[in-house]
């Protein structure tokens, strides 16, 4: 089916989603990480099916993460799918003018994820 690849610096928070998507997705390849700068380096060489990115790291944040791998030719077209709690207009049009194939709220409820990335993993349109 795919990888996902889990950029999260909150422990609890990534180990939760980990497990979701272990759920969500078994025939998928689920990677994780706590650093923007570990997840462009594991983003380059696995290009995953989709990102689910926290926009606050610590270090790299989501959104040089994200013009980070859209600046890279081997993972450049690579979704990524922003996780936040800041839900405030100016996130908002900020997440939408980098192009993300989804914003989703933290913590993250399991049937707006699954409904979100299905489409993703098998290859279809955003959703």
């Amino acid at each position: 089916m795919g990888v996902i690849l889990v950029v999260e610096d909150d422990t609890d928070t990534r180990q939760a989603l980990g497990e979701y998507l272990t759920a969500l997705f078994p025939d998928a390849r689920v990677l994780m990480t706590e650093s923007g700068e570990n997840g462009l380096e594991l983003a380059v060489r696995t290009r995953p099916s989709v990102v689910l990115l926290d926009l606050r790291l610590r270090g790299i944040h989501g959104f040089e993460f994200a013009t980070r791998l859209r600046q890279h030719p081997i993972a450049a077209g690579v979704p990524i799918v922003a996780l936040t709690g800041d839900m405030s207009p100016a996130t908002l049009l900020k997440a939408e003018e980098a192009g993300f194939a989804a914003f989703l709220r933290k913590p993250a409820d399991m049937d707006r994820l699954e409904t979100v990335l299905r489409p993703l993993l098998e290859g279809k349109a955003s959703a």
